[in-house]
């Protein structure tokens, strides 16, 4: 909600306006945010003239802090993500928008550039631009930056002497009208095509909301596809003892049944599916927005993608099938919550209050069951099915081998000789029936056995503090070239750092449960030439490529021409250095370029080559 307040004070009145908004942490309680606030020189005007002077001025002040936004391409929009999709580990906080490498860009509304970021991952080259009306549009994997920006940011990089920038302005720096183009569609960061990453964020709390709620002209008469259905039996703790998946086909009216009444055999059953949505202009199988379950008419669950804080997108592995995408890349949307922790009071999942979404039967009584699976245009679908309780006279209660017993929402360690591992509070989804195993490995590279933690289809929320006993005594002169880590089937390690403990033992936080190990790394960074002769005298510059034998640790660098820092842009998806003599060209004749490489473990490489120019 909008408004606006008026002060006088000797002869000055003072306009402010503002916006009115709800806490989520207690949704009655508004908070008010000043947009602007305008002071007035009242003149020597009749009474009567400077009271609808006053009663006026606030009007239209107000009429200028409504924002129509426009899109940030010109032409179609072709959506290739939606907001809420389902990713590794988080929700897709935007739009994606397919393009060429170098189509302008362009703001969406006026503002100013509040921040600008350059990274060799993530959104990799990137434009935040604050808006006077609380929200906040953020522009990603940028090729090209508007030139004013540019130059700041070339500034900034020379002046540290780094490739990653992080930098913030004020709304006196770089002010910018609806429509201004701020930079070029690119590939840059964690992007593996050409594309245009959009957001849209309130700026209170920089949280994305679902940027097609701004009403972009993006054809949409499709309905979401459903293509399967899960049903998961559940025992009295709400862990699946069985699972039932269906293959499903739409009539031609778009609706979806299955003509066989389902049995099962426990009295508590989960529901999911897998279910894609699709605009008019591409053939993308996209996020869907929302989805509900209902129970002989009554609504049981239902959720919709509109606001995600950043906090809780992990909750994405609460919501779907975890282990389905784990073992399988595929994704399950749940229509129950998973675990005791309150989803119904996240912005992510809003189920009706006095259900979990978990169904529940009698004996001999079918239970006719309606899922709906819809988009922000408000194309529907619809699954109707017959469940029906059949409990098998062989049923016995499941056993679980285990070590130990994890209670979700209580903190938890596991302390051995060998290791100790620490699960705060909020790890667990739901009740964990632990299981582990010592290998001892003598591996070369490896200083302590093999710890089986569980298994990998159980996700963590957040991560777990792991510390591992060394079964080898280390030198002093090794011991920064430790890490804890893990190695998959083909033999490559991963590292999670970590760091000794005052007791001889190594630790780190880690994301997952599975097989961890403490290695040791020697070995350097390796240079390649990717394009670099010696004669570069009609080239545009040069590229290596860089790799550590070692995935999950951070790379340093620096490379000089003549003993001069040269600015090298990292492309960390494909390893690749390069240099664009744009950036500062040495000019003609002889010269040295000379690059250090150092990983996480401190092990460094020197390589050089001498070039013509």
């Amino acid at each position: 909600m909008r408004g606006c307040a008026l002060i006088y004070g000797s002869d000055r009145y003072w306009v402010a306006g503002f916006v009115v908004a709800r806490t989520k942490e207690n949704a009655s309680l508004p908070t008010c945010r000043t947009i602007f606030a305008r002071s007035l020189k009242i003149l020597p005007l009749p009474l009567r003239s400077r009271l609808l002077l006053l009663l006026l001025l606030p009007v239209c002040l107000l009429a200028q802090d409504t924002i129509t936004y426009t899109p940030p391409l010109a032409g179609p929009l072709l959506v290739t993500g939606t907001f809420g999709e389902l990713r590794s580990d988080h929700f897709h906080a935007g739009l994606d928008f397919r393009a060429l490498t170098g189509t302008p860009v362009y703001a969406v509304a006026e503002g100013y550039v509040s921040r600008i970021v350059v990274s060799p991952g993530g959104y990799g080259q990137a434009i935040y631009i604050d808006h006077p009306d609380g929200y906040r549009s953020v522009y990603a994997h940028l090729e090209t930056l508007a030139p004013e920006l540019k130059d700041t940011v070339r500034a900034r990089q020379f002046a540290a002497e780094e490739f990653r920038l992080d930098l913030r302005f004020d709304s006196t720096a770089f002010p910018v009208l609806q429509g201004q183009e701020i930079g070029g569609v690119g590939n840059r960061g964690h992007s593996f095509g050409a594309h245009l990453h959009f957001e849209l964020r309130e700026i209170a709390g920089d949280v994305p909301v679902n940027p097609l709620a701004l009403g972009f002209p993006i054809p949409d008469t499709r309905s979401p596809q459903v293509r399967n259905l899960r049903v998961y039996e559940l025992d009295d703790q709400g862990l699946e003892t069985a699972t039932q998946t269906f293959a499903l086909q739409a009539d031609k009216a778009g609706n979806y049944a299955l003509s066989d009444t389902v049995f099962v055999a426990s009295r508590r059953i989960g529901l999911a599916l897998k279910a894609y949505d699709r605009q008019n202009a591409m053939p993308n199988w996209n996020g869907i927005y929302g989805g509900a379950l209902y129970a002989d008419s009554s609504l049981i669950y239902d959720f919709r993608f509109d606001r995600i804080p950043f906090e809780d997108t992990e909750y994405l592995n609460a919501m779907t099938d975890y282990a389905d995408w784990v073992g399988n890349t595929s994704w399950y949307h749940r229509f129950w919550s998973l675990s005791n922790q309150p989803f119904g009071a996240r912005p992510v999942s809003s189920p009706a209050r006095q259900y979990n979404g978990i169904l529940k039967l009698a004996v001999g009584a079918g239970l006719p069951v309606r899922l709906q699976v819809r988009d922000l245009a408000g194309n529907l679908s619809e699954l109707s099915l017959l469940l029906m309780y059949a409990p098998h006279p062989a049923e016995s209660l499941r056993r679980r081998p285990h070590q130990y017993f994890l209670p979700a929402g209580e903190a938890s360690i596991i302390d051995q000789a060998a290791f100790r591992l620490e699960l705060p509070r909020e790890a667990l989804y739901r009740d964990c029936y632990f299981r582990y195993a010592n290998l001892p490995d003598a591996s070369a590279g490896r200083v302590s056995d093999t710890h089986q933690l569980h298994d990998s289809e159980t996700p963590l929320h957040g991560t777990a503090r792991l510390t591992i006993t060394p079964t080898v005594q280390v030198p002093d002169s090794l011991r920064g070239h430790v890490f804890l880590g893990s190695c998959d089937a083909k033999g490559h390690w991963h590292s999670h750092g970590g760091s000794w403990t005052p007791n001889g033992r190594f630790a780190a936080n880690i994301p997952t449960f599975g097989d961890y190990a403490l290695f040791l790394d020697t070995l350097p960074p390796t240079v390649a030439i990717h394009a670099f002769s010696t004669d570069l005298r009609r080239a545009n510059g040069f590229s290596l490529l860089v790799k550590d034998n070692v995935s999950g640790g951070h790379l340093t660098y620096r490379g000089t021409i003549n003993g001069k820092w040269i600015l090298l842009e990292y492309d960390a998806k494909n390893d690749r250095l390069t240099y664009d003599f744009a950036d500062g060209d040495p000019g003609p004749g002889d010269h040295r370029f000379e690059l250090t490489v150092t990983d996480a473990r401190g092990n460094t490489r020197r390589w050089a080559r001498n070039f013509r120019r």
